[in-house]
């Protein structure tokens, strides 16, 4: 167990260092982590004890005294055949409804720390999240890690679809004491962003616009430090399901899955110009064209 405290505690390090957290919210922390652990840590325990156990039975004669005695194998195995049950329905118990509990905890509460300080949320080579946006950097470098290269953001829009896409060669992070806003200037970069065309035949002649830009400032919001790091505002995470609520998702999943293909495979039939109704025929004239002729 303690090996793998000292993991994690090398693994979120870069998340706690520098933020000026109270200890009793680190605590709170790797305190939240410790379901997670134990369920890694467990089977590894029952393992070992279970080969100190018999390798001592075994070399101790301990299984021969016991087939001298008649006492079968079966029943000398089953207080610990009861045990295992046991401990197994009480892990899944624990890995149903402790575990995700915990995992809400801890991505909300890495959430809520890395909101206190963007700047130092932004790690180099993958896409750091924020409200209505994501940043990503090839490097940091300089003093306090304020300069950057190769910026890729991509902005959202309050549909959560991804409108705007910047790119710039360097950027520089600029902040404040006194300011609740970070500013966040572009230099030598392209803006991509889509434009919104209510018909279709003029979006498909200008789909996006193209700017390229020398230097481009964007301010970035700070969260009162005074924030409460454990509120809770994601609840929608696979890690944070039971079972049931996976069951739930796997029925929504396949519902829109087979209205998609539906959808799809009607799309490319009437393209394609299978199965074009046929229009009824009047069974009325016909019979009268023939009595006629």
């Amino acid at each position: 167990m303690f090996i793998f405290i000292f993991q994690t505690i090398w693994l979120f390090i870069d998340d706690f260092a520098g933020k000026g957290l109270d200890i009793v919210i680190i605590g709170k922390f790797f305190f939240f982590m410790m379901p997670s652990l134990t369920e890694k840590v467990l089977p590894l325990t029952v393992i070992l004890a279970s080969i100190l156990t018999f390798g001592t039975l075994a070399e101790n004669y301990e299984f021969a005294a016991m087939k001298a005695s008649g006492i079968s194998l079966q029943r000398s195995m089953l207080s610990l055949i009861i045990f295992m049950v046991l401990l197994g329905g009480v892990t899944f118990y624990f890995a149903n409804s402790v575990i995700p509990a915990s995992e809400q905890k801890i991505y909300n509460m890495r959430r809520n720390i890395a909101k206190v300080k963007p700047a130092a949320a932004i790690e180099k080579g993958v896409f750091s999240d924020f409200e209505g946006m994501s940043i990503k950097v090839d490097e940091k470098y300089g003093e306090k890690d304020r300069f950057l290269k190769n910026v890729i953001i991509h902005q959202k829009t309050a549909a959560n679809v991804n409108s705007t896409v910047i790119k710039a060669k360097t950027g520089e992070l600029i902040s404040s004491e006194d300011s609740e806003l970070i500013q966040l200037v572009l230099r030598d970069g392209h803006d991509y962003r889509d434009m919104d065309k209510s018909k279709s035949t003029e979006k498909r002649k200008y789909p996006f616009t193209n700017t390229d830009f020398e230097i481009y400032r964007m301010n970035i919001e700070i969260p009162e430090m005074e924030q409460d790091l454990e509120e809770e505002n994601v609840s929608n995470r696979e890690k944070m399901k039971n079972v049931s609520r996976l069951i739930k998702d796997m029925d929504s999943i396949e519902d829109d899955n087979r209205r998609i293909v539906q959808a799809f495979s009607k799309n490319i039939v009437y393209r394609m110009g299978g199965f074009i109704p046929l229009t009824p025929k009047d069974t009325a004239v016909t019979k009268k064209n023939g009595i006629a002729s």
